[in-house]
């Protein structure tokens, strides 16, 4: 469910901020490989002779790697309106959690007493399913489901049901404490966000921003490193 609910948000800031993620940091990549090459070459001509040859290579070695990633941004974005367009409507949605509800109160180890393999089995598939959003499949799972035996809780010895309701007490103070946690981790933060037109647009304005300085660098660095030659070879121009 936490990946799956991952993928989601991540889906959600690629589509609205992804096109001005990408022209940021490609700016970024841009400045740092020729602030690089300008210390490279200063350092050759110190040295009495710049091997552009050497120089390329030793760029590529530092810099492609991220220059892959960055050009897998647009695949990215392709795949987060991909993902986004086959999510459920709010009604299918909470009708889809209220099932998992059910199935959990039914089948989850610390609500049920009796635990046989059918049950166990069920509880997997059910998780299973809610994590891949399979509506279909867990709508069958709670078919099955109701076919299980209802538990003989009546007759179960006193120390078991004070052994579950203790394993249920240390079961919700840890869920609690992993939500306080995931919460303060990237990207959850960005739920409550990312519907905030008015937040999307300062950070769009702030990635303008930040990008324009970049760019401004970037002109400022190439203008150097013409100045640093008399004449850079026509592919380094």
């Amino acid at each position: 469910m936490v990946v799956n609910v991952k993928r989601n948000i991540m889906a959600g800031f690629h589509r609205q901020l992804g096109a001005h993620d990408h022209a940021f940091k490609k700016a970024e990549w841009e400045v740092a490989r020729l602030k690089r090459e300008l210390e490279l070459v200063k350092g050759a001509e110190k040295e009495g002779e710049v091997d552009y040859e050497r120089i390329s290579g030793v760029l590529d070695a530092e810099f492609e790697p991220r220059a892959h990633e960055l050009e897998a941004a647009p695949r990215q974005m392709e795949w987060a309106n991909r993902r986004l367009s086959t999510l459920m409507n709010h009604e299918q949605s909470a009708a889809f959690q209220a099932r998992y509800r059910r199935l959990a109160q039914r089948l989850h180890p610390d609500l049920r007493l009796e635990q046989g393999g059918m049950v166990g089995n069920l509880w997997d598939r059910a998780r299973e399913c809610y994590a891949a959003g399979d509506a279909a499949e867990l709508e069958a799972i709670e078919l099955l489901a109701e076919d299980l035996p209802a538990e003989a809780v009546e007759t179960s010895p006193l120390e078991d049901i004070n052994r579950r309701v203790d394993a249920l007490k240390h079961a919700n103070g840890r869920i609690i404490n992993e939500i306080a946690t995931l919460r303060r981790e990237w990207p959850f933060p960005l739920i409550d966000k990312l519907p905030d037109e008015k937040w999307l647009s300062a950070q769009r304005a702030e990635y303008a921003q930040k990008t324009a300085r970049l760019i401004a660098e970037r002109e400022a660095l190439a203008e150097e490193l013409n100045r640093v030659l008399d004449v850079r070879p026509p592919d380094k121009q």
